[in-house]
C-alpha cells in the first residue's frame, strides 16, 4: 500500500553473533570470542570426582560400583567405624547390619571388596532398639556427639572408643530403607557441612546402585522372555506345514515371515479321505506370543475335526464353535478355508473376516474372487459360514495372502493394498514362486524396508495341464 512502512524481517538477537560461523573465510577457531580457561589439573578434589564419576559410567554390577565408590569414600571421607543398615520388607522397628567396617578395611575398598550381603540376606540376625533402633526412630540425617554408647545392646564392643556419629539416610519410595551410619573417635563430631557433603554423596552412589540393580534385573528379565519367546516361536514354525504337500494338479509355493518371533498367522493343507485337500490361511489378531497362542489353539482344532462333512462351512461352524467357547478376550481370528478336488479341479470355500482371493489368469489379469464372507472367526457363538464354488482352469493361480501384506505403509503413509498386489502380478507369468517373488518385490520397493510391522504369509497355488506328480 502507498505509504506504508515495509515489513522488517524478524532476527533473532542471537543471529549476529554465529554471523559467519561457518563461512570457509570465517571458519570456526577464528571466532572472535575472548575468555580464560582457568586451570583445574591441579585442583585434587576436582580431579578426584571428575575420574569417579569418568570411572563410574562404566561399571555395570552393583558390587563394582559399591567397590569404586566405596574405596573413594574411604579416602576421602574417613571414618574410625562404619555400619550399612538396611530395612528392606522389614516392620517397623525393625533392622538389619549389611555392612560393619573398620577404617582400615573401608580404605581398602578398592582392592577388597566386601562380600554381598543381600545373596544371604534371610540369614542376617534381625534386630530391634538400640543406638541403631534409636536413630531410625527418629529419621532424617543426624549428627550426634558426646557419644558413649559402649553399653549399647547389640554392638557396644564396636563402639567403645567412640565419641560421635553421622546418619545418613537413603531413601526409596519416599521410606527410609537404608542408612549409612559413619563413626568418629572425635566427641565434637562432623561439622554441619560434612553432613551436607556426605548426604549428597550417598544419596549419588544409591542413587547408582539402584539403577544398576534395576538394569540387571532388567536385562535378566528380556533374557528370560527373549528365551520363551524363541521357545514359542520354535514350536510356532513346527506347526506349520514342514514341506509343501504333493496335490495333484497343482503347483504350490509358500512364504511365512513374522514380525516377531512368534506371530499369529498361519497356514495348512490337511488331506482328506476322499482325496480332497483342505487348504487353510489365517491369521489371529495382534502378535506375538498370543497370537502365536491362538494359532496353535486353531491348528489343534482343525487337526481334531471329526466327521463326514469336510465342507468349507462345516469345518469353519466347529472351528469357531471351539474358539468362541475359550473366551479368547477379545481375540479373534479371520480365515479363509477351501477344499479342491483334484478329479474335478473344483474348489470350494468360506470366507471368515479374511481378504478376498485372489485369481491370476493368463491374457485376463488378476480379479478378487469373493466380496461377501462372514465376522471372523471366535467373534460370535453361532457362525453360518457361506459357500463359493469355482473351477480352477489350467494356468490360472489361486493367491491367499494375510493383512501384513496389504496394510504395510511407505513412508508417506501410503498403503500398499489389495492394488499393490495385483499390480505386482502385471509381468508374473503366474508360477507360484514368480508370485511369491513379485509380491515382495514390489511390497519391499513400496516400503524401502525389510522391517514387518506385521506378520506376512502367502499362499500360491496354480493348476497344471498335467498333474504334478511326488519327486
Amino acid at each position: 500500500m502507498p505509504g506504508s512502512a515495509r515489513p522488517r524481517p524478524i532476527r533473532s538477537p542471537f543471529a549476529a553473533r554465529f554471523d559467519g560461523c561457518s563461512s570457509p573465510s570465517n571458519p570456526p577457531y577464528a571466532l572472535p570470542v575472548k575468555y580464560t580457561r582457568v586451570d583445574t589439573a591441579d585442583t585434587r578434589e576436582v580431579a578426584d570426582l571428575d575420574n569417579l564419576f569418568r570411572v563410574a559410567s562404566t561399571l555395570d554390577r552393583p558390587t563394582q560400583m559399591l567397590k569404586h565408590f566405596g574405596g573413594w569414600f574411604g579416602k576421602n571421607r574417613p571414618t574410625d567405624f562404619f555400619m550399612s543398615i538396611a530395612r528392606r520388607d522389614l516392620p517397623d522397628g525393625k533392622y538389619k547390619v549389611t555392612r560393619l567396617m573398620t577404617r582400615e578395611v573401608r580404605e581398602n575398598l578398592d582392592k577388597q571388596p566386601p562380600e554381598n550381603p543381600w545373596r544371604d540376606w534371610d540369614d542376617l540376625p534381625t534386630y530391634e532398639g538400640g543406638l541403631v533402633g534409636d536413630i531410625i526412630e527418629h529419621g532424617g540425617p543426624q549428627i550426634l556427639t558426646d557419644l558413649d554408647a559402649g553399653n549399647d545392646p547389640h554392638f557396644g564392643e564396636h563402639l567403645a572408643e567412640i565419641g560421635s556419629m553421622m546418619a545418613i539416610p537413603q531413601y526409596h519410595e519416599g521410606r527410609a530403607t537404608n542408612w549409612a551410619l559413619s563413626f568418629y573417635e572425635d566427641p565434637r563430631g562432623p561439622r554441619p557441612q560434612d553432613l551436607l557433603d556426605a548426604l549428597m554423596q550417598t544419596s549419588l552412589l544409591g542413587m547408582a546402585t539402584r539403577n544398576l540393580v534395576s538394569k540387571r534385573q532388567e536385562e535378566k528379565l528380556n533374557k528370560e522372555l527373549t528365551h520363551q519367546f524363541e521357545q514359542i516361536a520354535g514350536i510356532q514354525r513346527s506347526l506349520l506345514p514342514q514341506k509343501t504337500p504333493t496335490i495333484p494338479g497343482l503347483r504350490i509355493a509358500t512364504s511365512y515371515m513374522t514380525s516377531d518371533r512368534a506371530g499369529g498367522d498361519y497356514y495348512d493343507f490337511l488331506p482328506f479321505p476322499d482325496g480332497s485337500w483342505g487348504i487353510l490361511i489365517a491369521d489371529v489378531s495382534g502378535h506375538g506370543p498370543a497370537a502365536a497362542t491362538v494359532m496353535a489353539m486353531l491348528r489343534a482344532i482343525l487337526h481334531c475335526f471329526q466327521g463326514d462333512d469336510f465342507s468349507p462351512a462345516k469345518v469353519m461352524a466347529f472351528a469357531n464353535e471351539k474358539l468362541a467357547a475359550s473366551n479368547l478376550d477379545g481375540s479373534f481370528v479371520t480365515a479363509f478355508f477351501a477344499v479342491y478336488n483334484p478329479g474335478s479341479s473344483t474348489l470350494s470355500w468360506a470366507r471368515c473376516g479374511h481378504n478376498p482371493p485372489l485369481l491370476k489368469t493368463p491374457g485376463e489379469g488378476v480379479i478378487e474372487l469373493d466380496k461377501s464372507g462372514v465376522p471372523p472367526l471366535g467373534v460370535l457363538t453361532n457362525l453360518e459360514p457361506e459357500e463359493e464354488t469355482i473351477t480352477i482352469r489350467p494356468g490360472q493361480t489361486l493367491i491367499l495372502y494375510t493383512d501384513g501384506i496389504t496394510e504395510s505403509f511407505n513412508n508417506k503413509g501410503v498403503m500398499f493394498g489389495v492394488k499393490g498386489v495385483i499390480s505386482s502380478l502385471e509381468d508374473c507369468d503366474g508360477q507360484p514362486d514368480c508370485v511369491v517373488d513379485s509380491i515382495y518385490g514390489a511390497l519391499y520397493k513400496h516400503t524401502n524396508s525389510m522391517e514387518r510391522d506385521d506378520d506376512q504369509t502367502l499362499v500360491a497355488l496354480r493348476r497344471e495341464d498335467e498333474p504334478i506328480e511326488p519327486a
